[in-house]
C-alpha cells in the first residue's frame, strides 16, 4: 500500500483518488478551491460523448466510445438519457462533407437516423440532420455523486488547499490531475512543464423557447457551435468555436486579461462585464433559428487546455504520464474517459 497525494478536485482528480482508494491505498485528495468540480469539469457542455462531435480525429471518436460505458457504470446517478441529440453538418465552410461524417459514423459503428427538424434547424443552412445515440450528465448530480464516491472510498479531501512541494512531502506517489493548471503545479514540485495550448472560454447560458425541447444540437464541422441542455432546468449552454474565446495563447500558462480574471470558475455570472452573447446570436441564429428569441441568464467562463498544434485533427486525447518513480500526471479535455484515466493511475501505481 502507497501514501497517495492527488492533486486536482476535478472529474479526473476525484475520479483516480476513488479507484486509488479502493486499490487499497491510502489516499489525499487537494483541491485549490472550496469545492468540488469548480473549473472546467463544472464549466462545459455536459455532453456524455460518443465520437459523433469528433469525426476528423478516429481514435477520439473511439476513446469516448470506449469511455461511456464505465462512466455510466461510476457515475448513474447524473447520466441524463432523456431529450434529443442532433448533428448538422452546415452545408458551407464545414472542415468534413455530409458524405465523410456518415461514412466516419458508420465506420466506428455509431447508430443515428437522418431527420427532419424544420422547427430547429434551418433546413437551407445544412445538408442534413442526424439524431445520434448520446446521452447528458448533470453537473451537480455529478458533483453529489463524486463526493459519496470519495467519502464511501476513506479518501481524505482537503478542499481550499494549494498543493506545494512541502504538502506532498512524505508522499510515496503523487497524482497530477490539474488540468489548465498542470504546469503550475509541476514546475513547483518537479521544475517539469510543458507546451499546452490555453483558452479563455464563455459558456453563456441562456433560456429557449419551449419548442426547442430539451435538445442537445451541434453544427458540424468547424467554425460553428453547438447548444446543450443544462441539467433538467429549462436552460441551456452555448458554445462556439469562435466566440467562445476570449484569449488563447500556446505556452507554459494562461495569458488571462485582466477584464476575465474575476469572472473565471463562478459559475453562472449575471450580467458580465464581458460577453460576446452577442456574437453568439449572430452567428448561430441563420442556422437555429430559436437563438434570436434566446435571453442571456448570464455567463461561466473557464480555461480550457488541449495540446497545441491540434486544429486539422482536432484530437482530445487521454494521456497518463509517469513522469519519474513519484510522479504520475494525468491530462485529458474528456470528462467521460475519466474511469479510463482511473484505471491506468492504479495500473501505475
Amino acid at each position: 500500500m502507497a501514501k497517495v497525494a492527488v492533486i486536482g478536485g476535478g472529474i479526473f482528480g476525484a475520479t483516480a483518488a476513488v479507484f486509488a482508494a479502493r486499490a487499497g491505498h491510502q489516499v489525499t485528495l487537494f483541491e485549490q478551491y472550496d469545492d468540488l468540480l469548480q473549473a472546467a469539469s463544472g464549466i462545459n457542455q455536459y455532453r456524455l460523448h460518443r465520437g459523433y462531435h469528433y469525426p476528423r480525429s478516429g481514435d477520439t471518436a473511439r476513446s469516448a466510445i470506449q469511455a461511456a460505458s464505465s462512466f455510466r457504470k461510476e457515475y448513474p446517478d447524473a447520466i441524463i438519457d432523456t431529450g434529443r441529440h442532433l448533428y448538422a453538418i452546415a452545408k458551407e465552410k464545414s472542415l468534413v462533407s455530409g458524405k465523410d461524417f456518415l461514412a466516419f459514423c458508420d465506420a466506428q459503428g455509431l447508430s443515428y437516423n437522418i431527420v427532419s427538424v424544420p422547427e430547429i434547424v434551418n433546413p437551407a443552412m445544412v445538408e442534413f440532420v442526424i439524431e445520434g445515440v448520446e446521452s447528458r450528465f448533470d453537473s451537480d448530480l455529478l458533483r453529489i455523486a463524486v463526493k459519496r464516491n470519495l467519502s464511501d472510498a476513506g479518501v481524505e479531501v482537503r478542499l481550499a488547499t494549494k498543493a506545494t512541494a512541502a504538502t506532498v512531502e512524505g508522499y510515496d506517489r503523487v497524482v497530477v490531475a490539474a488540468y489548465a493548471s498542470t504546469n503550475s503545479v509541476f514546475s513547483e514540485l518537479t521544475g517539469v512543464s510543458d507546451e499546452y495550448q490555453y483558452e479563455v472560454c464563455e459558456k453563456p447560458v441562456v433560456t429557449l423557447p419551449d419548442s426547442f425541447g430539451q435538445t442537445d444540437l451541434v453544427i458540424m464541422d468547424g467554425p460553428f457551435m453547438c447548444v446543450d441542455p443544462l441539467g433538467t432546468g429549462g436552460t441551456y449552454v452555448l458554445g462556439n468555436v469562435v466566440h467562445a474565446i476570449h484569449a488563447s495563447n500556446v505556452g507554459q500558462a494562461p495569458n488571462i486579461p485582466d477584464t476575465l480574471k474575476a469572472l473565471l470558475n463562478r459559475g453562472i455570472v449575471k450580467n458580465p462585464a464581458v460577453s460576446n452573447f452577442d456574437a453568439f446570436i449572430e452567428s448561430g441564429a441563420p442556422y437555429i433559428p430559436a437563438l434570436a428569441q434566446a435571453k442571456h441568464v448570464g455567463s461561466m467562463f473557464t480555461v480550457r487546455t488541449v495540446l497545441p498544434r491540434t486544429e486539422k485533427t482536432d484530437a482530445r486525447p487521454t494521456l497518463v504520464t509517469k513522469v519519474n518513480d513519484k510522479y504520475i500526471k494525468i491530462f485529458s479535455g474528456k470528462i467521460g474517459n475519466c474511469v479510463m484515466a482511473a484505471e491506468e493511475v492504479v495500473a501505475l501505481l
